[in-house]
């Protein structure tokens, strides 16, 4: 089925955070797309040997803080790249703790990957969605114009509008500034 087919893609791995000790990327497998990172540098587990309340603590403060780093650029980004109609996806990004030392951010809904990667010809979306990016581009007669719509999606596909690894790109600098400063 073209639904199907649609939403299979390989498992990506794309660049860790560039700093010693601090392991983490951007994965994306079918339709799901996270951010993940944790720390496993040597001294830093040794200083969390040494004075865990302390170090466990300012830690924590630091990973919380560069998820954050990455939920403000990632929302940042989409607003950028104006091919939002609601705010549900933006409403959506969050930080999970998923480990003592470690974190995921990820856009929680399900079509984050379709606006990030585009969608191939043979799949049709529903016409909720698209009677609401409708409308707020000011269509006129959006009721008539998104059976229009999703025949062009069915027969074309749409285009990718990345915001999740360029947002990536954009915070890891500061996020691994702010794990740097929290664990000292």
């Amino acid at each position: 089925p073209a639904a199907r087919r649609y939403r299979q893609c390989a498992e990506e791995w794309h660049a860790g955070l560039p700093v010693s000790g601090t392991v983490g990327g951007i994965r994306t497998a079918g339709a799901v797309m996270r951010m993940h990172y944790r720390i496993n540098d040597a001294h830093v587990l040794a200083a969390l040997q040494q004075a865990p309340a302390v170090m466990e603590r300012h830690l924590q403060r630091g990973l919380d803080a560069a998820g954050l780093q990455m939920v403000q650029t990632a929302r940042q980004k989409l607003r950028q790249n104006d091919s939002l109609a609601l705010s549900t996806l933006i409403q959506a990004i969050t930080v999970e703790k998923t480990g003592t030392l470690e974190r995921e951010v990820l856009p929680g809904t399900d079509y984050a990957i379709h606006l990030e990667k585009g969608t191939r010809a043979g799949y049709r979306p529903a016409p909720a969605p698209l009677l609401a990016w409708l409308r707020t581009r000011r269509a006129a007669e959006p009721e008539r114009a998104v059976f229009r719509l999703q025949k062009y999606i069915q027969r074309h596909g749409t285009k990718a509008h990345p915001f999740w690894q360029p947002a990536f790109e954009d915070a890891a600098p500061r996020m691994v500034q702010i794990i740097r400063d929290e664990g000292r």
